[in-house]
């Protein structure tokens, strides 16, 4: 399904740590796709990356990644299918983006071509660039990093293998 949708987000429900991240294409109605946070994170990267190949004075190489309250999950939040395969290319004749997406396969193809994307989305720079930017602030707002060991931390803290399970009493 080819779609040119009005808007293109990534968000996510629940609490950090426990988070579940979706993208959902909006038009006459929402189309929503379950996503692993790595997916929405490398996407956005590529995403920034080819907005800066198209045109390396794009404004996005100098924003910074913001949540944009406008941009929320339309409930209800039931997806269609998990992302499996992602791909990017981009039309030159209608200058837009085209973000594809598959479900996972069993056995997939050797070949990246021979693979079949279920869903398809035509997107302007500004939908581009909008999304890149709110789906990399969304990313981060999850747990904070320990400073040793570069690991998630719950709010109680953890067991820093670079401090040997050692740390100090509260």
């Amino acid at each position: 399904m080819d779609v040119s949708p009005d808007t293109f987000v990534a968000d996510y429900t629940g609490e950090p740590g426990e988070r579940t991240f979706f993208i959902q294409a909006k038009e006459a109605s929402a189309r929503t796709f379950l996503a692993e946070k790595q997916q929405v994170e490398l996407l956005a990267e590529r995403l920034r990356e080819m907005l800066l190949l198209l045109d390396t004075n794009d404004e996005i190489s100098t924003a910074t990644p913001a949540r944009d309250p406008g941009l929320t999950l339309e409930a209800p939040i039931e997806p269609e299918w998990r992302i499996g395969t992602i791909a990017i290319g981009y039309v030159e004749e209608s200058d837009r983006i085209v973000v594809s997406f598959a479900p996972p396969q069993e056995d997939p193809p050797e070949d990246p071509d021979e693979i079949e994307f279920d869903a398809r989305f035509f997107l302007s720079k500004d939908q581009v660039r909008t999304f890149v930017l709110h789906a990399l602030a969304v990313v981060a707002e999850g747990r904070p990093l320990c400073q040793l060991c570069g690991l998630p931390m719950d709010p109680s803290g953890h067991n820093c293998p670079a401090s040997n399970g050692h740390r100090p009493e509260a």
